[in-house]
């Protein structure tokens, strides 16, 4: 099975921090897709696969914390795309919860850009209704 199908397409960067086992942080990796089976990202940084990683993502309410593993890398000019998972039911929860903030956050940047001022909770309301129903069901 391709691992790269779990991961859905993700509307806006949001800078994560990666941390492999005992090493530094990497800060300010740009989310490539998100979604129930983990998060690909863009990074300069060989990982082995099956490399356990820590993810976070410190810019969103609440901040979102996980513990992945290396699925998949590919060279991408002068960097790589690598494809994680998370190891346990409850990230994948809270991973699904953050990528719909991130389509409300992408939701109210576009309508900033019409010229209306829509404060989160509006714009959280707005997509609800238009767009929730076809959020992709896993």
């Amino acid at each position: 099975m391709d691992n790269r199908r779990q991961f859905i397409r993700h509307p806006i960067d949001v800078p994560i921090q990666i941390s492999p086992q005992s090493d530094s942080v990497l800060d300010y990796i740009s989310i490539v897709d998100i979604g129930e089976g983990g998060i690909a990202f863009y990074t300069n940084v060989i990982f082995e696969k099956g490399c356990a990683l820590s993810i976070k993502i410190p810019h969103v309410q609440p901040p979102f914390e996980a513990l992945c593993v290396v699925c998949w890398q590919r060279e991408k000019g002068d960097e790589f795309e690598v494809g994680v998972r998370f190891i346990d039911e409850d990230s994948r929860f809270r991973a699904r919860m953050v990528e719909q903030v991130c389509h409300i956050e992408d939701y109210r940047k576009k309508k900033q850009e019409e010229g209306y001022d829509l404060t989160s909770k509006e714009a959280a309301n707005e997509w609800i209704e238009k767009y929730a129903a076809g959020f992709p069901k896993f």
